[in-house]
């Protein structure tokens, strides 16, 4: 099993244990690259972050019983958002549970997650062990869904086994690697494209794996009839708006739709996981509740909005206002998954290279269309819609969080990745954080609405983008309910040569709850966190911080500027006292 994981090229994340430190030891001997967290939750969500940040399929493992349990969360996050990665656990015996043990695939099955379990046959062949393996890997990719192997503790050494592993590497997978698979999805639903022919081990010199279901399985009935009549839709279109989603950056046909929008006279916009994955010039942005209010009113003037691999879920569909009531609404997607927020007219479902090849081929061009209209887009803020958007300090005398995200975004290294826990601020980092490529932007807990997720993700995305600035934003009870990943996010961002840093927006409370409860007249004590130091909390692993408060240390030349000029390169934490007066958008939406 070990050397089949290298076979796929996979990097490995997680915390060992006496039901997984036999895979580990001989995984690591062969020369793969393991990372270590310090929870088992970190280990699954630095592998779902890895492949955010990548397109590449990670591991993460732990032991049973208790590190089973403590991957829950993380697991049912991958799960929800559509995200492709294996998890390696020990499971009870053969022979029978024990005392100790739980019944791992009972939950595992409750959760919906897919699950393999290696039986006798697997310990004394390793060829059908390999195999197994790699047709773990080749669902993962396929479906779009983390997949669990199960390994019963006393088959976890293979005495006796017969089988070359090396061989078994390429000859366990051959069927497999016969097949087409294409790329696939957005958080809930992307789509796939066209077929490339690949193997699931390293393959050719700069080969890997593409991500998505095989071509032509899941295509709907009649879908040429219906992109026949979205092309005539398009083309007598008054005001059409293209929404590209993260199915269409895993497919690779981002920039074509953004070609055929420009041929139209479409505008575009993204959800946030395909940000920046289009030209800015006619892009509204990104589609939700991390819309700037500037642009809402070209959102709700389309008259036809076709979505490219996108979920429409209620946070992207702000709630079910994004559109104006006689927006006719398309969706392309190769399997949509959950079912979207808003009323969808049309459903194509087709692979999003077969879909844009089919419009690219048959869409008229036009004279300016929607562009020539409007002329050019409009600021995206003004105080007159969005009151004290531009307020430095807000009245409680603290950092109003939207200029700290501004200034950050101005004085971070533009060749960065960004990655965001979960907590009321999230709903500013998208907004005002910059990132250069769709890839550079990970948040993982939004699909279950959890936090704690944000220094174990940091963990993967340092591990997979090392020549890129990690910069974590964070909230003071996300950090601290993931603090146990704090040393391996420090370690790993200070061994790459861009550095990064944790960048805690503390408002010293758990601000969605105070602005959804105590505004009710709950007690707000429950929902305060203490005043914490984060500053200092890197002083045990050698790794400097600074506390911000004021719009001063902000400046360029400020205090802030200063000091991560002075550690260019390494692991900083930047703790900065924010309000928790203002009330993110997606927020007043829930």
């Amino acid at each position: 099993m070990a050397r089949q994981l290298i076979a796929e090229q996979a990097t490995v994340f997680g915390v060992v244990g006496n039901g997984n430190i036999h895979i580990v030891s001989d995984f690591h001997r062969a020369g793969g690259r393991y990372v270590s967290t310090r929870h088992e939750a970190g280990a699954v969500a630095a592998a779902d972050a890895y492949f955010r940040a990548t397109g590449r399929v990670a591991v993460a493992t732990s032991t049973y019983g208790p590190g089973f349990s403590n991957a829950l969360t993380p697991l049912s996050e991958a799960q929800a958002a559509r995200i492709p990665l294996v998890y390696i656990t020990a499971d009870a015996p053969a022979s029978g549970l024990r005392s100790i043990d739980i019944d791992q695939r009972a939950i595992a099955e409750a959760l919906g997650l897919e699950s393999v379990v290696v039986t006798e046959e697997h310990r004394r062949d390793v060829r059908l062990a390999s195999q197994l393996v790699a047709e773990a890997f080749a669902t993962a990719r396929s479906t779009c869904r983390p997949v669990v192997i199960f390994v019963p503790f006393d088959l976890m050494v293979a005495e006796g086994a017969v089988g070359d592993p090396e061989h078994v590497a390429v000859a366990g997978s051959a069927e497999i690697q016969r097949r087409q698979w294409t790329l696939a999805g957005d958080g809930a639903g992307g789509g796939a494209g066209a077929g490339v022919d690949v193997g699931v081990g390293a393959g050719a010199e700069g080969e890997y794996p593409a991500i998505g279901s095989a071509p032509g399985t899941r295509s709907g009935e009649n879908t040429d009839e219906q992109l026949g009549e979205l092309a005539e839709r398009i083309n007598s279109a008054e005001r059409p708006l293209f929404l590209v989603g993260r199915g269409a950056v895993d497919t690779g046909v981002a920039g074509q739709i953004d070609a055929l929008a420009a041929r139209v006279g479409a505008l575009t916009a993204t959800s946030v996981m395909a940000r920046s994955s289009v030209d800015e010039e006619w892009n509204l942005g990104i589609a939700g509740g991390f819309a700037h209010r500037g642009r809402l009113e070209l959102f709700r003037a389309a008259d036809l909005v076709v979505v490219f691999g996108a979920s429409l879920n209620k946070l992207q569909m702000r709630a079910g206002t994004l559109f104006g009531e006689g927006a006719h609404v398309v969706r392309i997607d190769n399997e949509p998954y959950h079912k979207p927020f808003i009323a969808v007219d049309t459903e194509i479902t087709e692979d999003l290279r077969t879909a844009v090849a089919h419009l690219s081929g048959t869409v008229e061009a036009c004279d300016g269309g929607w562009r020539a209209e409007v002329g050019q887009l409009p600021v995206e803020e003004t105080e007159e819609l969005d009151p004290g958007c531009f307020a430095q300090v807000a009245d409680d005398g603290r950092l109003d969080p939207r200029h700290v995200l501004r200034r950050l975004d101005a004085l971070l290294p533009a060749q960065r990745s960004v990655v965001t826990d979960g907590g009321h601020f999230l709903g500013w980092v998208p907004k005002y954080m910059s990132a250069p490529d769709p890839r550079g932007t990970i948040l993982v807990g939004t699909a279950v609405m959890t936090i704690g997720l944000g220094l174990s993700s940091g963990v993967g995305v340092a591990a997979a983008r090392p020549d890129h600035y990690t910069a974590l934003i964070s909230g003071d009870g996300g950090s601290l309910m993931g603090l146990s990943d704090l040393q391996p996010f420090l370690h790993t961002v200070d061994n790459n040569p861009a550095g990064g840093a944790l960048i805690v927006l503390n408002d010293a409370a758990y601000g969605a709850e105070v602005h959804q409860y105590a505004t009710k007249g709950l007690d707000l004590s429950p929902m305060e966190v203490p005043a914490v130091d984060f500053a200092a909390a890197g002083a045990p692993f050698g790794v400097p911080g600074i506390t911000v408060t004021t719009p001063e240390e902000l400046e360029d030349g400020g205090a802030l500027a200063q000091f991560l000029a002075e550690h260019e390169g390494q692991a900083v934490i930047v703790d900065v006292k924010i309000s928790r007066l203002p009330v993110a958008d997606f927020l007043k939406e829930l």
